[in-house]
């Protein structure tokens, strides 16, 4: 009968190659199943491997779609906002304005200007307001202030005094002279001041040399792959320059001491304007709204498309838990067994038996 020697070291090295097999296989196992989902998917699903990159390429394709969508909300949200006190202070403008039609108090009358003036000043600072770093109003020049303020020296101002020399001959503060500004009939008159020559000021190309660095084009979103809608507006809109014209005839034309019955004409043509103004602000933000609704349903069936692709991602990609689980707590009792035997055979020495 021969006999073999069997080497400790060997035994030892085995186990421990069988050890570090179990523990990957355990990490891999682990992994599956916290994330529900094969550690590997190329080793398990091999050739259809492709059309798994190409349904996790689509959702996150779709998921940044929403994303972007969501900051376009954001903007039309901050922008509705802005035009809901521009359109709470046109209305105030327009109700101290019918307040003194007719009347001659000086003291009604300045009390408008006031009211006026904080109107047209509301309405400056909501048209420059901006989200995310870029202005709401500005069209598509985002890093341009829409509209400037209108001061005594403002380009605004300049053009209003120029234009008033102009036509009449004598300044606004020539009050000797402005007493005999008659209200209607032929030139000059109030009333043909004011649609002639101070209207088109505010209707054409002066309004972007004296109030606004806005565009007239606006910014746009692509919503969905093949649809995009205005997602901001302009501050060179109609119910921004007109509410600018009411406010300017208000403070301007009000109290340079025309006449009654010329002072009742620009109170109707601000009256007038006024209403524009509040029309068209509601325009502006009718179409925001239809641009808020157009993105809802956008979203609505992006993530549609999203939940199936993840659905069909799931049924490929995803483990059967039961099965993980039972892998785990089998390689967990290997492994535990190895380290016991490990054990074991370290400390067999021949020296023991000696």
């Amino acid at each position: 009968m021969s006999t073999s020697s069997v080497s400790n070291l060997s035994t030892q090295t085995s186990m421990r190659l069988t050890i570090r097999q179990a523990q990957n296989e355990l990490l891999k196992a682990q992994q599956e199943v916290s994330t529900g989902s094969y550690a590997d998917v190329g080793a398990e699903l091999g050739s259809k491997t492709s059309t798994v990159v190409d349904l996790n390429r689509e959702s996150l394709r779709l998921n940044s779609m929403i994303s972007n969508n969501s900051i376009a909300t954001q903007r039309l949200s901050a922008s509705q906002e802005a035009l809901n006190q521009i359109a709470t202070a046109a209305e105030d403008m327009n109700t101290a304005l019918i307040t003194i039609s007719g009347a001659s108090n000086s003291d009604t009358i300045n009390t408008t200007v006031m009211t006026v003036k904080n109107s047209l000043s509301t309405m400056v600072s909501m048209a420059n307001q901006s989200a995310n770093g870029e202005f709401l109003f500005a069209g598509i020049n985002t890093d341009v202030q829409p509209l400037a303020e209108y001061t005594d020296t403002s380009d605004a101002k300049a053009a209003f005094d120029a234009a008033f020399t102009g036509y009449f001959g004598f300044a606004p503060t020539d009050t000797a002279s402005t007493a005999t500004i008659v209200a209607k009939g032929t030139a000059p008159s109030m009333e043909d001041f004011i649609t002639s020559t101070l209207e088109p000021m505010y209707s054409g190309t002066d309004w972007n040399t004296d109030w606004s660095g806005a565009t007239d084009a606006v910014m746009t979103s692509r919503i969905t792959q093949s649809e995009t809608v205005n997602t901001s507006a302009s501050a060179n809109e109609d119910g921004f320059r007109y509410f600018a014209l009411a406010s300017v005839i208000t403070q301007e034309l009000l109290q340079i001491g025309a006449p009654a019955d010329a002072v009742s004409t620009a109170v109707d043509a601000a009256i007038g304007y006024t209403g524009k103004a509040i029309t068209g602000i509601n325009s502006t933000r009718s179409e925001l709204g239809l641009s808020q609704n157009r993105i809802e349903k956008a979203d609505t069936s992006l993530q549609i498309q999203v939940d199936i692709i993840e659905t069909s991602l799931a049924s490929k990609t995803e483990v059967d838990a039961y099965e993980a689980s039972t892998r785990v707590n089998s390689l967990l009792s290997m492994v535990e067994t190895s380290y016991t035997l490990t054990s074991k055979i370290q400390a067999l020495s021949l020296v023991n038996y000696l």
